[in-house]
């Protein structure tokens, strides 16, 4: 499985990042310890090499978003994590446990909680055994109250945050559920009128079809009256029809927010989408919903993104993902028929790839 890098305005490497003067520890230790040059260069190589990599493997495996990590990455990164961190200690001795907050993050955010409990057990149990069975350990009871106050805080949170996607989950289920009422509403309303359209006119055509044919003979000129008059309740019919039907094709904004998400998250690509719109004019509203189905099919299909995010103004709206980019000229079918739409309600619509991803913008006066 490919692993995306985060692109260069992405800054969730900052909060991971913070932790890593807890390394100070191991680092203090080993510059106060009597060890060689060369093995002190060694050790501080080691712990450098753990913070860069732990750095790495939050953005990748603390999952910051409703969808869910691949374990199979956070298990990749914590065994490399657990190998750089044994190696410290023919160095560091039990100064190797203050990586042990980390490697329980990871495990307890990016894998199982029966493995994150596991791991905690691990850890906790080498702070207060290895003294006893390894040379050069000292017991410390600040480290294994550490340990067993950061795995267990670590432990509730990742039970709330998951109680926290349960609840959200939910709310999206519920959040579909009503959507696909409504639709089954709108379709059931305009089958009914439909119907009362059609029942109405087809019985009066037919009606007004047969005295035409009875009167042709005996009264020409009321039979003309009645084909003409005939001729016009079949337009008006037909004029009524198509706006009941036109009425189903028109898409709304706020459904087509509601169901970008529901196809984002599909696809698992975090979907940052407006949720309280301001009233906009039935036209603006429409061709902004436009867009958004356009736009939001094209990132789901072809981008690859990992983030999709939606700006709504009264004068404006604008679709940015993180992707492959697009090139501005390759415009596909989908593309040129919102250039159209655009163009004839007066707006200016631009494609243009960004540093990282692509950007689609509709400006209206």
């Amino acid at each position: 499985m490919r692993v995306r890098s985060p692109g260069r305005d992405d800054i969730r490497w900052a909060f991971p990042a913070i932790w890593l003067v807890f390394l100070a520890y191991p680092v203090i230790s080993l510059l106060g310890a009597d060890e060689s040059v060369a093995r002190t260069v060694a050790g501080l190589a080691l712990i450098a090499a753990f913070g860069a990599l732990y750095v790495v493997a939050c953005v990748h495996v603390i999952p910051m978003q409703r969808s869910s990590p691949d374990p199979r990455v956070a298990l990749r990164y914590f065994v490399v994590l657990a190998l750089i961190a044994a190696a410290t200690e023919p160095i560091l001795a039990n100064g190797c446990l203050s990586f042990g907050p980390f490697l329980i993050a990871i495990t307890v955010f990016g894998l199982s909680r029966p493995f994150g409990i596991a791991v905690t057990a691990v850890v906790v149990g080498l702070a207060l055994i290895g003294p006893e069975v390894l040379d050069g350990w000292d017991f410390d009871p600040g480290t294994v109250i550490a340990l067993v106050v950061s795995g267990g805080a670590m432990l509730v949170a990742r039970n709330l945050q998951l109680r926290e996607r349960e609840r959200e989950a939910a709310e999206e289920r519920k959040r579909e559920l009503d959507e696909q009422l409504a639709v089954i509403a709108e379709r059931e309303r305009v089958a009914r009128d439909v119907h009362d359209i059609l029942g109405h006119s087809l019985t009066v055509i037919t009606l007004k079809s047969e005295l035409a044919g009875r009167l042709i003979d005996i009264d020409p000129e009321r039979a003309k009256a009645e084909l003409a008059e005939l001729h016009s309740m079949s337009r008006r019919a037909l004029a009524e029809v198509r706006s009941t039907v036109g009425g189903l094709r028109t898409p709304d904004l706020r459904t087509e927010l509601a169901s970008a998400r529901t196809a984002l998250t599909a696809a698992e690509i975090e979907a940052d989408l407006p949720t309280d719109l301001a009233d906009l004019p039935p036209a603006r509203s429409a061709l902004f919903a436009w867009v958004v189905r356009e736009s939001v099919t094209n990132v789901v299909r072809h981008s690859g993104a990992r983030r999709c995010a939606v700006d709504v103004t009264d004068g404006h709206i604008e679709v940015v993902d993180d992707g492959c980019g697009i090139d501005e000229h390759a415009f596909g079918n989908g593309l040129r028929g919102l250039t159209e739409r655009v163009d004839a309600a007066g707006g200016a619509l631009s494609v243009r790839a960004t540093g990282t991803g692509t950007a689609v913008r509709v400006t209206v006066g």
